[in-house]
């Protein structure tokens, strides 16, 4: 069993300092018993990197995409869960499970701030909150004017806690760099408050794939990518700079992709 201190003490091995802006994803499961649990994992967090330093998750509810991506209900179906879907409301809508519980603990700590987007939404304690979250527009929700992009301005890093390669959403960015991903772009809906109603809306993006990221950070590691690995709890962890992993991932997909 681990607890805070330790937790810390994990986190300076790994290369976390004081200051530094972070983007995080983690599985509980593979860190193991915390005492605390999930506030003592985001504690040790915020302890090492302090105020002056900025912690970000990804606080996505694809759930409430239109029910047709999901492909399996009926069309009365569908017609039905649109009709009721409720709004994405920032301050009550949980993280999709995927995005792990600790997410979900952390996007309603006081003080944190969350985004606007009504799907792929990021959280955001520190120092850069506002700049990070502020304006995510719908359009291209994961590019260059997003909050990865902001992250990427600020020369963050990025912190995988027992989570596998394909969860790292910061490669995502890289995408927006291959031209003939604008080629066939992706519509999506959803459902917002618009003229004062409720109402499904569309917008554009790429059709973003993550099952290329663990061949991208594979390929990263044995081409003398920069990194650090270590263990947090009982989880094989790693820190990424992020601008050499994006910039590496632009590489790749351009060759591959």
């Amino acid at each position: 069993m681990y607890c805070l201190t330790e937790l810390m003490n994990q986190l300076k091995n790994l290369g976390l300092k004081m200051n530094d802006t972070v983007l995080v994803h983690s599985s509980l499961n593979k860190i193991g018993p915390v005492v605390g649990g999930p506030v003592a994992i985001i504690k040790s967090i915020e302890n090492t990197i302090t105020d002056r330093g900025t912690l970000v998750m990804p606080t996505f509810t694809e759930h409430l995409c239109d029910p047709i991506e999901f492909n399996h209900y009926t069309q009365e179906e569908n017609q039905f869960i649109r009709q009721n879907m409720p709004i994405y409301y920032k301050d009550l809508t949980p993280v999709d499970k995927v995005n792990g519980f600790l997410t979900e603990v952390f996007r309603k700590q006081d003080g944190v701030l969350r985004s606007d987007h009504p799907h792929l939404s990021f959280a955001a304690w520190g120092n850069q909150k506002e700049y990070i979250i502020k304006n995510h527009e719908l359009n291209y929700a994961l590019g260059e004017l997003s909050p990865l992009g902001k992250l990427y301005s600020l020369d963050a890093k990025v912190l995988l806690l027992g989570s596998p390669f394909d969860a790292c959403t910061a490669l995502h960015l890289s995408e927006y760099s291959i031209k003939t991903l604008f080629e066939s772009l992706k519509y999506w809906k959803a459902k917002i408050i618009k003229d004062g109603v409720e109402q499904w809306i569309d917008y554009k993006d790429i059709d973003n794939d993550n099952q290329y990221f663990p061949s991208i950070i594979d390929s990263y590691q044995q081409n003398g990518g920069k990194y650090n690995q270590g263990k947090f709890g009982e989880a094989d962890s790693y820190l990424f700079p992020m601008r050499e992993l994006v910039t590496y991932g632009i590489k790749w997909m351009k060759s591959y992709r």
